[in-house]
């Protein structure tokens, strides 16, 4: 589990830009695989790009081939650091604001940085938050990477509250080994949120279209329509399954607790 952080760094901010490194930033791989103009934006290019905070997270994305690959910390051949001495600098950026972070390397680089990179933010905000998140009419292909873009930020955004928040620390430290999982009726998307042992401790790790062998809790959804209600915010988890479109199979009080960060996560957000 990360060291707390300094007194001069205020937490929440802190977390913030946890949530945003491990839960936002692997939703660049989704993106340029699915949308023309963010694939548009990194053809061509080659680039190892790393996001470092202060005393704080690090994460990095390899751009390649058309594709982006998502890292969590850092990446020993980077080609661009991109150095936030804030929390709140790193959070400002990820709100749309105008933010220069130090350029610790990549010089060369600065063209794609300034031209093409933000290219993919915008369409990732249109797709969080612009009208592409409204969902599409009569779409099913659109709908299904809406649902799996809104899961995965969920399930990711989940990890780093029970690694990093420092109120939800007990719980975190007390919750047995655990896997929760979330699945579409009847081809997906698929999520997990688990406890697993490691680094002499114990880490929540969230994955994303890889179904879990033998999950202790499983919260299914009977289509695809019912998903994006919950995901959307339209509908609860609780409420959804109250209404027959979702239910609950397994160790139902540990599929509750897990829930307890994803309840974290929407309030520190402001979702």
């Amino acid at each position: 589990r990360m060291a707390r952080a300094s007194s001069d760094v205020d937490p929440l901010e802190m977390l913030r830009a946890w949530i945003y490194l491990e839960g936002i930033l692997p939703l660049f791989e989704d993106l340029v695989a699915f949308d023309e103009e963010a694939a548009a934006a990194i053809a061509g290019q080659t680039a190892i790009v790393q996001f470092e905070v202060r005393r704080g997270p690090v994460a990095h994305l390899d751009i390649g081939d058309g594709a982006i690959r998502y890292g969590s910390g850092s990446h020993a051949k980077s080609d661009v650091r991109l150095r936030f001495k804030t929390p709140e600098r790193l959070n400002l950026m990820f709100g749309g604001e105008k933010v220069r972070p130090g350029l610790r390397k990549g010089f060369r680089h600065l063209p794609f940085l300034l031209r093409r990179f933000p290219t993919l933010a915008d369409r990732l905000s249109y797709y969080l938050e612009g009208d592409g998140a409204h969902g599409p009419a009569g779409d099913a292909e659109t709908l299904r990477f809406l649902v799996g873009l809104r899961l995965r930020a969920m399930l990711g955004g989940a990890a780093a509250v029970a690694n990093h928040d420092p109120w939800l620390a007990d719980v975190a430290d007390h919750l047995p080994q655990v896997t929760l999982q979330m699945r579409v009726l009847p081809d997906g998307p698929v999520g997990t949120l688990a406890k697993v042992a490691g680094n002499g401790g114990h880490d929540f790790v969230a994955g994303y279209e890889v179904a879990a062998a033998n999950p202790n809790a499983v919260l299914e959804f009977k289509s695809i329509d019912a998903a994006w209600r919950v995901v959307n915010g339209e509908s609860g988890f609780e409420q959804s399954v109250g209404l027959g479109e979702a239910r609950l199979l397994g160790h139902v009080a540990l599929a509750d607790h897990m829930n307890i960060f994803i309840q974290r996560l929407v309030g520190v957000m402001g979702l």
